[in-house]
């Protein structure tokens, strides 16, 4: 007799236990992702509410016994997470302990990209923070622990396609797009920028501006060799993307009133390079920076075809004509 109560306990005691091991480590064939918002201060319950809201846990009590048997239930972290449905208990308290999801978002960070739309971006593709971004992206004091000794982040986050988890953290996010910056400006590139009389910091800020206006890659070089032959002779840049940079409602087509703004990003109204980078220049952007074509040109329009290329021209008369002829195209109905 005792020996049958013995047993059937030990039976007991395992289907229990196989019982629990399956919820574990079972994986629903339900596919789909969720996204699930933990607040900050919530109580290891009320996770289990919003996780059980979203038939994320198979079985309540299984994910309980795992979180506190683990000592995990007081470490699950808040923040906004997407989750695929087939995660196992396991795999889904390690994500809500690791801090990330388990879903990654591919997310496209076009070249000339500033700061604000960067945050942009990655609040609508990846529940990324924004306004987190823009404060830690100014932060001096964050931005030397990612190696970035300028007052601000623009013009030192690489433009690229990442793959971000869900609700990444901003500081995490903008020390991947720095470490990929750093990646590509190499010594190499900081020496062709000597070579130029140029800082890295006037050389970034240079490629911003030449990245606000080249629509055509064979042109990149051409219009950095008409702002450095402009700088040489101490020519204001007058370069239009500097005050696209400064306008509350931009970008918008500039107005003259808006050139005699009184603003140091402001190249026709201030000589030389503005305060530091408009954008965050590419790669292409920067390399034509860095070998910039050789010619006398000082002035350059936009032609009106549409193509996105420029007329360029050496003196002012010359320029003049190219004015007229781009006026006159534009008016073509």
């Amino acid at each position: 007799m005792v020996r049958k109560i013995i047993l059937a306990i030990v039976i007991l005691i395992l289907a229990v236990g196989g019982y629990f091991v399956y919820q574990t480590w079972m994986r629903s064939d339900a596919g789909g992702d969720i996204i699930v918002r933990i607040p900050e201060g919530a109580s290891f319950d009320e996770v289990l509410d919003s996780l059980e809201g979203a038939e994320l846990i198979h079985g309540r009590a299984a994910f309980k016994i795992l979180a506190v048997t683990t000592g995990n239930d007081g470490k699950i972290k808040p923040g906004s997470y997407k989750f695929n449905h087939g995660l196992s208990n396991a795999q889904l308290l390690s994500a809500l302990v690791e801090g990330h999801s388990t879903v990654k978002s591919k997310v496209t960070f076009p070249e000339g990209i500033t700061i604000r739309r960067i945050a942009s971006i990655a609040a609508r593709e990846a529940g990324c923070d924004s306004a987190q971004i823009v404060h830690l992206a100014n932060d001096r004091a964050f931005l030397k622990t990612i190696g970035i000794t300028a007052a601000s982040a623009e013009g030192y986050l690489m433009p690229d396609t990442y793959y971000i988890f869900w609700g990444e953290k901003p500081a995490t996010l903008l020390r991947r797009m720095a470490d990929v910056f750093r990646e590509f400006y190499t010594d190499a590139l900081k020496k062709k920028a000597e070579a130029l009389g140029l800082s890295s910091y006037e050389a970034i800020t240079l490629a911003s501006i030449v990245e606000g206006e080249a629509r055509v890659d064979e042109e990149r070089p051409v219009i950095a060799g008409v702002y450095l032959n402009r700088l040489h002779i101490g020519m204001k840049l007058q370069a239009d993307p500097t005050i696209q940079y400064i306008l509350p409602d931009g970008p918008r087509r500039l107005l003259f009133a808006d050139t005699r703004l009184d603003n140091p990003y402001n190249t026709y109204f201030y000589k030389g390079l503005p305060p530091g980078p408009i954008n965050n220049p590419g790669r292409a952007s920067i390399l034509a920076t860095l070998s910039p074509a050789t010619h006398d040109y000082l002035f350059f329009v936009a032609k009106a075809d549409g193509s996105g290329r420029h007329a360029f021209s050496r003196t002012d008369r010359e320029h003049d004509v190219a004015v007229r002829q781009y006026q006159a195209n534009r008016s073509k109905p």
